[in-house]
């Protein structure tokens, strides 16, 4: 019954939200992104009694409003790490790696938001997930590439520990 809440509390957020298991999910416009996304939202129900339905439309609206300038600093810090962890070995150009990047969808949390972008010309097998922290900047990143084991790191400190330790 709180998913239903949830639902019809996101019918002034989302274009006809649907329950599926315990999340909710509909389009809404990113107007910082210039484009419609799916959004997913998850109240993590197997870590809560109740659904917090009323944080969680907060935080879609939240997300849904980001500005221009939050936004383009999410993609600034999102090329700048894959760039780092590539190195200057993978022929990524951070302007041709800003066009290619497109959003396909996000996931709501209370306390974060993970987004799911394709760059198709950079990574043609790839997803990249980035992880927004509850002010909505930039955490973390993670890209899985098909047929690939996705491996995240925190940063490029990490990255250079692991394939320190790979040697």
């Amino acid at each position: 019954m709180e998913i239903q809440q949830l639902v019809n509390a996101l019918t002034t957020v989302l274009q006809d939200p649907v329950a599926e298991d315990d999340f909710v999910y509909g389009m809404a416009a990113l107007p910082a992104a210039g484009t419609d996304v799916m959004v997913n939202v998850d109240p993590e129900t197997e870590d809560r009694d109740e659904v917090p339905v009323a944080d969680l439309v907060e935080k879609v609206r939240a997300f849904l409003a980001i500005t221009a300038d939050q936004w383009d600093q999410v993609l600034t810090d999102t090329i700048r790490e894959i760039e780092e962890a590539a190195g200057s070995q993978s022929g990524l150009v951070s302007s041709a790696l800003r066009d290619d990047i497109a959003l396909t969808s996000s996931v709501v949390f209370v306390d974060a938001v993970l987004l799911s972008f394709v760059a198709p010309l950079q990574f043609p097998d790839g997803i990249i997930r980035v992880q927004l922290d509850e002010n909505l900047r930039f955490e973390d990143i993670e890209v899985e590439i098909e047929g690939v084991e996705s491996v995240s790191f925190e940063g490029l400190d990490d990255l250079l520990d692991h394939l320190g330790d790979e040697s």
